[in-house]
């Protein structure tokens, strides 16, 4: 065999590596498309159930609350929403803020169960501009254990992947006008490896966690 004809065999593997990667590539991509829609189709679905669930109680609904004309309880302005259990008298209430996939609120907040949580919130008196909102944080971490990631979104604007730690911790997120819309916020959070505390020895603790939940605030 020649010297050109290594050359062109080479350069044929090298095209056909390449031509291999790159159907690699697409193909994640592909799936990670429609994976993004099913999580986002699952949101639509269950704000739809809530919102429904909350026209139909709309006689028992509490005149404290107010909501927006799509449904999405009003933000108040710089007053921090605290997710614990024991909500005290004059604080706004966490529980119409969470839209899907929370457990039931703890002392000290709230737990995500598995990997998609949502929150929903309308901003109050949003006349336009850029929006800063703050959450505090954290995850549940055993020994041994990687800091796991979780990606935020706002209305399906992707706002940044954010390392959580076993300790609350606050993160701000600036909110473009693009995303924001008519002042309607669905904040979804991503956890890439929610994990049981059973599964390591830790707690007599079926549930699966994903983001620790505190704190909730518009500025």
């Amino acid at each position: 065999m020649t010297d050109t004809d290594d050359s062109n065999a080479h350069a044929a593997s090298s095209q056909a590596a390449l031509a291999a990667r790159i159907d690699a590539i697409e193909a994640r991509l592909a799936e990670t498309s429609s994976q993004l829609d099913q999580v986002q189709h699952l949101v639509e679905l269950t704000l739809a159930e809530t919102l429904a669930r909350r026209l139909d109680n709309a006689a028992e609904a509490d005149p404290s609350h107010r909501w927006s004309a799509a449904g999405f309880p009003v933000l108040p302005r710089n007053t921090p929403v605290q997710f614990r259990s024991d909500t005290r008298e004059g604080e706004p209430d966490p529980e119409v803020y969470l839209a899907s996939g929370w457990h039931k609120r703890e002392p000290w907040g709230v737990w995500g169960s598995d990997a998609v949580h949502a929150l929903r919130f309308a901003l109050d008196r949003w006349q336009g501009g850029y929006v800063t909102v703050s959450l505090s944080l954290f995850c549940f971490l055993a020994d041994g254990m990687e800091r796991p990631h979780v990606d935020i979104s706002a209305n399906g604007y992707f706002l940044g992947s954010h390392r959580l730690d076993a300790k609350p911790r606050i993160i701000r997120l600036r909110l473009p006008p693009s995303c924001i819309g008519d002042g309607d916020i669905l904040l979804q959070f991503q956890h890439e490896a929610p994990v049981s505390p059973v599964t390591h020895g830790i707690a007599v603790d079926p549930r699966v966690l994903g983001v620790g939940l505190v704190m909730l605030s518009a500025g």
